[in-house]
């Protein structure tokens, strides 16, 4: 998984660095209702447009799985007090089969 990360992350490295270096000029942005005027080389404007859009989207796509994730915990709970359940079943059923063994080796003599 870590050679993969390497394997993509690299080539994305360099294209931005690649970009960055190309894209030095300054531009002009226009705040239009707002009075400011900002100067800005090309390549931070470019890779912070970027840079907030992958930060919103994965705020969305987080809000979005919100209702997956509370199903989980809700049957992740389920789960586990079915388990809690099954194991007192089985240590009643131990001691049934214990009591019954034992019911057993002493006799009808002794009932």
């Amino acid at each position: 998984m870590k050679f993969l990360s390497w394997l993509i992350g690299a080539p994305v490295t360099v294209v931005a660095v690649l970009f960055a270096v190309i894209n030095r000029h300054n531009v002009l942005v226009d705040l239009w209702p707002l009075p400011w005027e900002v100067q800005l080389p090309l390549y931070l404007l470019v890779l912070a447009a970027l840079a907030i859009g992958l930060v919103i989207g994965g705020v969305l796509v987080w809000l979005s799985g919100s209702s997956v994730r509370g199903r989980a915990r809700k049957e992740g709970r389920r789960a586990n007090a079915i388990a809690y359940e099954a194991d007192q079943l089985r240590e009643e059923n131990k001691a049934l089969h214990q009591a019954q063994d034992q019911a057993v080796l002493t006799g009808p003599a002794n009932r």
